[in-house]
């Protein structure tokens, strides 16, 4: 009797090969359903960087601020320029605020004083800072001055000061002013 080892059936690699297809066949399926949804988040990532509102990513670089009048008004002159933005940026898209506490508050008040207004009246360094001249937008890198008239706050009955000044869709920066007990005209602020 002789005995065979080999045979001449595809029996097992035929059903390999069957396996093998259908690994193939799942593989690609999932491979699509992969692309698709990455197809889907970068166009939906697309549109909305489209519609978004691109931002000025500035902030205001105060070179001088220092008291230029006491009195009824008094009066911070104030020189700045906007050295990181990417483009001008329109006068109307400037703002201030000055936030003062008085002296002497007791009984637990928190009295807070504040005026605010834009950047209308700023001139280039040849200007005087209190005209309205048509300064519509304001370069990157150029200094400007402006005299910041205020109504609310009085600087010689002042404990602290805060100036606030924002650029719209940019920065805020906020400064402690150093006004001390004895201000006067010509003090540096900052």
């Amino acid at each position: 009797m002789q005995h065979r080892t080999k045979s001449e059936n595809a029996e097992v690699g035929s059903s390999a090969m069957i396996i093998f297809i259908a690994l193939i066949l799942v593989s690609s399926i999932i491979s699509a359903l992969i692309i698709g949804v990455g197809e889907s988040v970068f166009t939906r990532t697309k549109s909305g960087a489209q519609q978004n509102i691109p931002t000025f990513k500035g902030i205001t670089n105060v070179v001088v601020l220092e008291i230029s009048n006491l009195g009824a008004t008094d009066e911070i002159h104030i020189v700045f320029e906007l050295p990181y933005v990417e483009a001008s940026v329109p006068e109307e898209s400037l703002a201030w605020v000055l936030m003062c506490v008085p002296q002497n508050q007791g009984a637990g008040q928190n009295t807070i004083y504040f005026d605010e207004g834009n950047f209308r009246f700023a001139t280039a360094l040849d200007g005087n800072g209190l005209t309205d001249l048509p300064v519509v937008e304001f370069e990157p890198g150029v200094n400007y001055r402006m005299i910041i008239q205020l109504d609310n706050c009085d600087i010689e009955n002042v404990d602290e000061a805060t100036l606030v000044l924002m650029v719209d869709r940019g920065r805020t920066q906020e400064l402690q002013l150093n006004i001390g007990s004895a201000p006067y005209i010509g003090q540096d602020l900052i």
